[in-house]
């Protein structure tokens, strides 16, 4: 990698680990306040409805934003395209779930989501504003004016959440910061981004990109419906509270995994489409592999070997009942940050249609696991979550390997010191659960120890990982 730009990449991903970061620690502030003024129902309501959120956004994006970053270079008309195009699709499709969400409320029995999703849907019509100036921000690798921005807009509607829920708004404080959020958002992206609509539509350009984009917009629909529709289950089958139980849960685990996957992964994409060697390309890519190994499964191990302790110290008394699913949901989430690589490696290779079908086979093992373990009730099918995850890991990476040199064992080679690890430091320390009353204690034992010894090792091994990592941070602040 040349020096301008591993300097650009290093700057980019620091940035945007601020970004992911950042927007998941206040995230995690906002739960641990709003956990304490509102009730798991409340959770639970908002939890039922966002896969269509979730799938509406995509539907209303439907893949062009990729499409555009891939792009070496993109027309003002292309943009004013796909601009004007994803406001319409927002607008239909808004005008289709708001008349849905009748059916929404009953299939729940619970009327108050008739309004409510109502609220919430207009949320992807906010986001649909301002699609294109985020594509700008991402080909420049301007990731610092998206933290700032993202950041912002997270404080500013967290505290509208949390004025509301003080003055007795319940689930609608919820609902406030999710819309709240996305408006606002827009709002600075057109201000601090100078770009405006050029030229009129023209559909040539949509029927252009739509060859690539399809298939990563079913693709993303696919990840959607498979991360989201256990809520769905949950709330039906079970019980709203316990939907909203298992939403916190799931936001517990993939708080700290999120970044690390958005966090690489929004560098890694624009940083392989500057390579065109794939030996290189592959170089590239097995180094960030390296680098997500190394973040992720420690962290996974945390969350299971201290789940008691963080969601008693976080959390009410009342989401007790997170801590087995947080530490379930936490074995497969480990892989989670690698899996979500497999798609950046694709669709760079201009291979996008293969990781559909990976996509399509995970979605069928998810099917195939509610199925199953919807018997065992929820910890059975928390349990099928994890199981589907890792599966989905390997499978994933039998495809990739048939269409580039980097095979199964290339990335186990590259993993397994890793996990390791991460065994050998965190897992003796789940003994002090037995020893330690005091949850405090409890965690801050755990947690220094554990990653002491883990560092330790990396480092009396010569792993260059954490050389990496070191020269990372040395050039963000030389910076």
């Amino acid at each position: 990698m040349s020096e301008p730009l591993k300097k650009k990449t290093a700057v980019a991903l620091t940035w945007s680990f601020i970004d992911k970061g950042g927007q998941q620690v206040i995230q995690l502030v906002f739960i641990i306040i709003l956990a304490r003024l509102l009730s798991p129902d409340d959770f639970g309501l908002v939890a039922v409805l966002a896969i269509f959120t979730a799938v509406a956004n995509l539907l209303q994006e439907s893949g062009f934003s990729s499409a555009l970053i891939r792009k070496k270079e993109v027309l003002n008309q292309e943009y004013s395209s796909v601009f004007y195009f994803n406001i319409s699709i927002s607008i239909f499709l808004y005008i289709v779930f708001f008349f849905c969400a009748p059916f929404i409320s009953a299939y729940y029995d619970k009327p108050i989501l008739t309004n409510l999703s109502r609220f919430i849907f207009l949320s992807f019509v906010f986001n649909a504003l301002s699609i294109i100036q985020n594509v700008n921000l991402v080909r420049n690798m301007d990731f610092k004016t998206n933290t700032r921005i993202t950041l912002l807009a997270g404080c500013i509607s967290g505290i509208i959440a949390i004025t509301m829920a003080f003055n007795g708004f319940g689930v609608w404080s919820l609902a406030a910061q999710l819309v709240m959020q996305s408006f606002l958002r827009s709002v600075f992206l057109w201000i601090f981004i100078k770009w405006r609509p050029q030229g009129g539509f023209a559909f040539i350009h949509i029927k252009r990109m739509s060859s690539f984009s399809i298939k990563v917009l079913l693709t993303a629909i696919l990840n959607q419906v498979c991360s989201n529709i256990y809520a769905i289950i949950i709330g039906k089958y079970f019980s709203i509270s316990q939907a909203g139980i298992y939403g916190q849960s799931s936001k517990l685990n993939n708080i700290p995994q999120s970044v690390i996957s958005d966090g690489i992964k929004t560098v890694a994409y624009p940083l392989l489409t500057q390579i065109n060697d794939d030996e290189r390309g592959i170089r590239v890519y097995r180094k960030i592999m390296r680098i997500t190994a190394f973040i992720s499964f420690p962290i996974a191990l945390i969350m299971i070997i201290m789940a008691k302790p963080i969601v008693v110290i976080l959390l009410p008394e009342e989401w007790v009942d997170a801590i087995p699913i947080l530490q379930i949901l936490a074995v497969g989430g480990s892989v989670f940050p690698l899996y979500s690589l497999i798609a950046t490696l694709l669709q760079h290779r201009g291979k996008s249609g293969r990781f559909f079908i990976i996509e399509l086979i995970r979605n069928i093992l998810s099917l195939s696991s509610i199925l199953i373990s919807i018997r065992y009730g929820v910890l059975g099918l928390v349990t099928g979550v994890s199981i589907v995850n890792i599966l989905a890991f390997f499978i994933g990476y039998v495809f990739v390997g048939r269409v580039t040199t980097y095979k199964l064992k290339h990335v186990l080679s590259d993993i397994f010191p890793y996990i390791s690890i991460a065994i050998i430091s965190f897992a003796p320390l789940y003994f002090f659960n037995r020893i330690i009353e005091n949850n405090f204690l409890l965690l801050a034992v755990q947690l220094i120890l554990g990653t002491g010894i883990y560092i330790l090792i990396v480092k009396l091994l010569g792993s260059k990982v954490l050389d990496d990592c070191i020269n990372l941070i040395r050039r963000k602040e030389q910076d």
